[in-house]
């Protein structure tokens, strides 16, 4: 595997193990096993990450957040994975093969060497304040953290998908 150029410099441990079996055939260009993120700021260049997490968040700790910055945007984003093809007659059947599988959201976005993007459903964002209860956080981060695991669920699903 390449060397990470994200800012947060690593790759997330979740996805290891797809990048390793779809590397053998085909090539990864980027990806995100999900995450739970809280950002103030709203244009580019002034957005300070508050909170972020790749595994099941904490309403606590969210909840703090909050109270100390106001307002802020709550993110639960799924899986998202770009993979060159190389070919039109790959990609079309790696597409074949993800969407008969439930992956509806993929789709070609780039010709030149045929790169994928492999999106999972799931995504919530919202603006969240100071003056909501702790009940209402703790829905919402529950329910992103029920997000958060069907896209790991998808994860291993996929790794059986390119194993084949």
């Amino acid at each position: 595997m390449k060397i990470d150029k994200s800012p947060q410099g690593f790759y997330d441990e979740d996805i290891i193990p797809l990048l390793n079996i779809i590397n053998k055939r085909y090539e990864t260009t980027s990806s995100c096993s999900g995450r739970i993120t809280l950002i103030s700021g709203a244009k580019k260049g002034s957005v300070k990450w508050v909170y972020k997490t790749h595994s099941m968040a904490s309403a606590k700790k969210i909840y703090d957040c909050l109270q100390k910055t106001s307002p802020l945007r709550f993110f639960s984003e799924p899986l998202i994975l770009h993979m060159k093809c190389f070919t039109q007659e790959k990609a079309d059947e790696v597409l074949q093969m993800l969407q008969s599988n439930g992956f509806k959201k993929c789709g070609i976005i780039s010709l030149k060497h045929f790169v994928i993007e492999i999106n999972d459903t799931g995504k919530m964002e919202t603006i969240l304040t100071k003056d909501l209860s702790y009940d209402y956080i703790k829905i919402l981060v529950n329910e992103a953290n029920k997000r958060l695991k069907n896209t790991k669920n998808n994860i291993k699903k996929l790794e059986k998908l390119f194993i084949t």
